[in-house]
């Protein structure tokens, strides 16, 4: 047993730095504006201001200390902690700045590097679907808010060093018990222990994602409509860009595996929409 317990300052120190290194964009939210921001597009300042202004009205701590800006493909981004003192960053789709039709099609979009014929049945249907009402957009700008409000960017920071440690401490005791893990189980321990910080990864961020939508859509009756409007968006924009149109569905919408699929959030926000007094709005 003493072989393991020498590892215990190894295992100490790399789940330390893991948990470091997980922190330091969240501490450093100008690390996640520099990996998502689009290089073509700043975000106007009208737009700051609105984000400030639906984070004041939800009573997001130190709204002033939000940075907005436009990020790379079609998904919204967060980051950061407005509490601390490099504040936190919300990062918003370029079709944030698209007012109508002709913005989609002077923006120069391309789909697998190749021009997107506007005049096209399926490029009406994507000039319909990427042009975001005020409504989805508030919902989304909230959905983000909520994040940062929540510490969600921090909520995840300990628990790959969690599953280090629980594993190296777990592979001590367990060939007392089981004598044929003395050699073989560290490995299978510590493979054991990454499957199961991959599956609460996966679980609690599927959580959290709709914790999001349900603050967003309770701040008005109006943001669980756009809520609603861009579920059902997604849903359609996902019917269309199957194999068969050659057009890869990962360029428009993020597959993060933590994301519940839209259907659910739809259903989930129908439902709320549905059973919740909004008198009070």
């Amino acid at each position: 047993m003493s072989r393991y317990e020498n590892m215990r300052k190894v295992v100490y120190l790399a789940a330390g730095a893991i948990a470091a290194i997980n922190c330091v964009p969240h501490a450093f939210p100008a690390v996640i504006r520099k990996s998502y921001e689009s290089p073509d597009a700043k975000a106007p300042e009208e737009l700051t201001t609105h984000v400030r202004r639906i984070a004041r009205a939800m009573h997001v701590r130190n709204p002033d200390r939000i940075e907005v800006f436009i990020s790379r493909g079609f998904s919204s981004v967060s980051g950061g902690c407005a509490l601390w003192p490099n504040g936190a960053v919300v990062g918003v789709p370029r079709t944030f700045l698209f007012r109508n039709r002709n913005d989609i099609e002077r923006s120069g979009l391309r789909l697998q590097n190749e021009d997107i014929d506007w005049n096209s049945e399926i490029g009406q249907k994507l000039a319909h679907l990427l042009l975001p009402s005020t409504q989805e957009m508030n919902f989304r700008i909230a959905h983000e808010l909520a994040h940062i409000e929540l510490f969600d960017p921090l909520v995840k920071v300990p628990l790959a060093s969690a599953a280090l440690v629980a594993s190296y401490h777990i592979a001590l005791v367990a060939p007392r018990f089981l004598p044929r893990l003395v050699i073989t189980g560290f490995p299978l321990l510590f493979g054991a222990g990454l499957f199961v910080y991959l599956q609460l990864s996966s679980a609690l961020g599927r959580w959290m994602e709709l914790r999001a939508d349900r603050w967003a859509a309770l701040c008005k009756k109006s943001y669980t409509e756009g809520g609603i409007d861009f579920m059902r968006k997604s849903i359609e924009l996902e019917s269309i860009l199957q194999p068969s149109t050659q057009i890869s569905i990962s360029q428009l919408i993020s597959s993060l595996s933590h994301h519940p699929d839209h259907q659910e959030r739809l259903d989930r926000l129908e439902k709320l929409l549905s059973i919740t007094n909004w008198d009070y709005n």
